[in-house]
């Protein structure tokens, strides 16, 4: 079992290092990621303090992001997957968006963490954070 475990996780490693370097991503805004990274981070605290205008700040922060990120990757042509990352990840910041206007708070929380994993999914196949 240990084996098919090993090969498995392999492969997974392999495919998404060749999603990777399968095109070439020299002209990503790096800083807009960072922004992003920096408003995700943020995100989940702001929210579990109470504080709804830094929680709608960095939700802005990461919408620019994302309807950047979906441009440029639809623009890229070739990578459907990650235009479906940006745009799921645009629905999932829809929800905290809606939930912060009504100050509910679990159901913000529990979308802004979907939005972060959605971010790890993208990164996992295209360009970690350093």
């Amino acid at each position: 079992m240990r084996k098919w475990a090993h090969i498995i996780g392999w492969s997974l490693a392999a495919s998404s290092g060749l999603a990777w370097a399968a095109i070439d991503l020299g002209d990503f805004d790096e800083y807009v990621m960072r922004d992003m990274d920096d408003a995700n981070k943020d995100l989940g605290p702001a929210l579990g303090a109470g504080n709804l205008a830094a929680a709608l700040a960095d939700a802005e922060v990461l919408q620019t992001g994302l309807n950047w990120t979906e441009d440029y990757f639809v623009a890229k042509g070739g990578v459907d997957d990650a235009v479906v990352l940006a745009r799921q990840g645009k629905d999932s910041l829809a929800t905290v968006f809606a939930a912060i206007s009504r100050k509910d708070l679990d159901v913000a929380g529990a979308a802004a963490r979907e939005v972060g994993k959605n971010c790890t999914s993208c990164h996992d196949l295209y360009k970690p954070l350093k």
